[in-house]
């Protein structure tokens, strides 16, 4: 049975399956993630197709709105990624380590697939991509988060034009790893949005920054409840319909924030803005 390994987030993992590993494997970004680890988690590509009646938990649009996606839970406690035409994402609980993908009609649909099996599958291992585009200092990253059109891409944009001794690690789901003492880790990923940033490379976080559109530029520390409510919105959404994934998402996001600085930036899209963040930032290590 053709399988591929790969690390993404620090974990290994097996895309396991017939011809979809291979169109996976295809896939912008994948190749630069190859790895020859064991792996811990297994994702299994044209699994049986075999619907079950689900409790719809959240209904969202994929793929620019152009698809419909269904959460739900069965009464198995199995939960599914269903797409409009019964094709899905599944995870059952009671194995933590492998979700399952039926065959799926083209490779964007695979390639959000594969996003939701890595979500469902990494919380466990105390990794979340997080909606957020990642610039490294030094050596440090610091994860810009916010709503889609806030300016995140902008943000991390103006730090690389003004800012000396910085690159771009991902610009849309970069994988966010807690740790048990000190800051958190980030990872390149192999879904960064539109702009192809594919580094298989990890940076302990320096801080997390909220970004609002603001007419003048301004920033503060947040005490943790604030870095909690600043954090938790850029997790994957659909989790925070069902108690048990919301649970594992809260767990994560508090041992994030316990460790890592966050801030809230207001700000516009210009070169101060980089400058106020970035000197605020790592004034603290000078």
């Amino acid at each position: 049975m053709p399988s591929a390994t790969l690390a993404i987030g620090g974990l290994p993992l097996a895309l396991v399956g017939s011809n979809s590993v291979q169109t996976a494997m295809n896939l912008p970004g994948m190749a630069a993630f190859v790895n020859a680890n064991t792996p811990v988690i297994t994702i299994i590509l044209d699994a049986p197709f075999a619907l079950r009646t689900t409790h719809t938990l959240h209904r969202f649009t994929i793929l620019d709105g152009t698809d419909e996606c269904l959460f739900g839970i069965d009464t198995d406690g199995v939960y599914h990624y269903r797409f409009r035409e019964g094709e899905e994402v599944r995870f059952d609980p009671r194995k933590p380590d492998e979700a399952l993908i039926t065959p799926l009609d083209g490779p964007s649909k695979l390639r959000f697939a594969l996003w939701l099996a890595y979500s469902m599958t990494a919380v466990a291992h105390g990794r979340m991509p997080v909606h957020s585009s990642v610039v490294v200092c030094d050596g440090q990253a610091v994860l810009c988060l916010g709503e889609s059109g806030t300016g995140k891409s902008t943000h991390t944009r103006l730090w690389l034009e003004n800012i000396d001794g910085t690159h771009l690690l991902n610009d849309d789901s970069p994988i966010l790893a807690a740790r048990r003492d000190g800051p958190a880790e980030v990872f390149g990923s192999p879904w960064s949005g539109k702009t192809h940033c594919y580094r298989q490379e990890h940076h302990p976080v320096a801080a997390l920054l909220r970004l609002e559109q603001r007419p003048q530029n301004s920033i503060r520390r947040l005490p943790t409840l604030e870095a909690i409510a600043a954090l938790q919105p850029s997790c994957p959404p659909a989790m925070a319909h069902d108690e048990r994934c919301l649970s594992l998402m809260m767990h994560f996001v508090g041992a994030v924030v316990t460790g890592t600085p966050a801030y809230r930036l207001g700000c516009l899209p210009d070169a101060d803005a980089a400058r106020l963040s970035h000197n605020t930032i790592f004034a603290r290590q000078r």
